[in-house]
């Protein structure tokens, strides 16, 4: 059942909200803008207002870009703001997702980028009318299910082999290791498993922390010491990364492979199901919860899955085919809504109609290389793009989910992940961010700090009671 909690509160974070120098210089310092619903999210028919109170002389008169579900639908103009004021109001059944950008008046391009540059003298906010009302763009196949039910039972049907080695990490009273596990294929599970030391049968729940994409970035590497820290929370831990890849190898060795085997995995040409990259990628997630769930000290109960955007869609993933997963805790999920096109609104990452030649909303904000692309391409990309899309595999989950999602967030935008959330049967949770793009290390300040308060710290405490449950 969908909450869309608001636990924003307007004691909290005001109703207006400073932003800093990090999306831009003059407007971004000079003025400030807010929500009448502080966290951006509205029911059917409420009235949105955005005022906005100037801190500094701004001279330049305004004007505001209006995206409806991603696409630009007007600019209005506004003017010189010399004392506090509402410049925007809005009221409709939705549903909708909002997003107004305000820059100098005049000085909008013909080509509106998929994010701001930290140098425009730009800003964004987002919200979001009636979001329990979206729906999937495509239709869920109506062999889904066999699909992956065949391809789990042959993931299952392969000897597994498992080869384990102990690393030191900080602190005590935590065991881990280096893992290797098989999967399909010549590119196994890989990362590091952690547990308190001499846990006893049955006592621990599960907790997997899923990767973003990437391949060289730290933040697509499976950690021991993030394994052992999670595990501190009294519970067995596994960090593994998206891809197979050896775990602390040198910088030279995920460059080779971001140059090379991985390079574009992402945005490749769709020529089947089974030859889809993140198939395997999936079928590893489904090997690494396989193996972990052996382990004589968990409770039998709980798993718990950590993702942010790709790691946010394996999480997806996983509890969509595995009714053993219970919670979910995700930011900024990909993957969900690679159908919203068929809707008039903008894909999700990795946007696998648009890099195979299939016009969507999006099309126009993605820099694709069409030259290699043909009408076959995309017609196999509309058929085989459904088996992959999260909106469609979390249907019917009854996992709770906590989800963070960015009302200005054009890679993995709010109604694709509405979409998806719509059609989940356990609780959820959503935490909207009204300013936050997919980075959140672009979160402009104070916003940053109350963001690091109300949702860092709140997402945190709340994995810590799901494991204490």
């Amino acid at each position: 059942m969908l909450n869309l909690s608001r636990f924003f509160s307007v004691t909290a974070i005001g109703i207006f909200l400073s932003l800093s120098p990090c999306l831009g210089a003059g407007i971004v310092t000079s003025l400030r803008f807010g929500l009448n619903h502080p966290d951006g999210q509205y029911a059917s028919s409420d009235t949105v207002i955005v005022s906005v109170e100037p801190v500094k002389d701004y001279p330049n008169p305004l004007e505001v870009a209006v995206f409806e579900n991603g696409v630009m639908t007007r600019v209005e103009k506004i003017g010189v703001i010399t004392s506090p004021r509402v410049v925007f109001t809005d009221v409709r059944t939705g549903p909708v997702a909002v997003m107004l950008e305000f820059r100098p008046e005049g000085t909008f391009p013909e080509r509106i980028p998929m994010n701001l540059n930290p140098s425009e003298d730009a800003i964004r906010i987002g919200y979001v009318i009636n979001g329990s009302a979206f729906e999937p763009g495509f239709q869920t196949p109506k062999d889904l299910k066999r699909y992956w039910e065949r391809q789990i039972r042959h993931l299952r049907a392969k000897k597994t082999t498992v080869m384990s080695k102990p690393v030191t990490i900080r602190g005590d009273g935590i065991e881990c290791f280096d893992v290797e596990v098989s999967a399909l294929d010549t590119v196994p599970v890989r990362g590091y498993v952690a547990k308190p030391k001499d846990a006893r049968e049955g006592s621990l729940p599960i907790i997997i922390q899923l990767h973003a994409a990437g391949v060289s970035g730290d933040w697509c590497k499976a950690h021991a010491q993030v394994a052992a820290d999670l595990a501190q929370n009294g519970a067995i831990a596994f960090d593994f990364n998206a891809h197979g890849m050896l775990n602390d190898a040198d910088d030279a060795y995920y460059k080779t492979l971001e140059e090379g085997p991985l390079k574009n995995y992402s945005i490749r040409p769709i020529t089947s199901r089974n030859s889809y990259y993140f198939r395997k990628m999936i079928l590893r997630a489904i090997r690494a919860l396989d193996y972990i769930t052996l382990d004589p000290a968990w409770d039998g109960k709980t798993i718990v899955l950590l993702g942010e955007s790709q790691g946010g869609a394996q999480a997806v993933a996983l509890a969509g085919l595995d009714d053993r997963i219970t919670d979910v805790v995700i930011n900024v999920p990909a993957m969900i809504g690679n159908g919203g096109y068929l809707q008039g609104r903008n894909d999700a990452w990795p946007w696998p109609m648009e890099y195979n030649g299939v016009d969507t909303p999006t099309s126009t904000r993605l820099n694709v290389d069409t030259s290699i692309l043909t009408e076959k391409n995309a017609r196999k990309a509309k058929k085989v793009a459904p088996y992959f899309d999260g909106a469609l595999l979390m249907r019917g989950s009854k996992a709770r989910f906590l989800v963070e999602i960015g009302l200005v967030d054009t890679t993995c935008p709010p109604s694709e992940i509405f979409s998806g959330l719509n059609g989940v049967a356990g609780d959820i949770q959503v935490i909207s961010s009204p300013y936050r793009n997919h980075w959140s290390a672009s979160i402009p300040e104070p916003y940053k700090a109350w963001w690091n308060e109300n949702v860092q710290d709140y997402r945190q405490d709340y994995i810590k009671k799901l494991l204490n449950l």
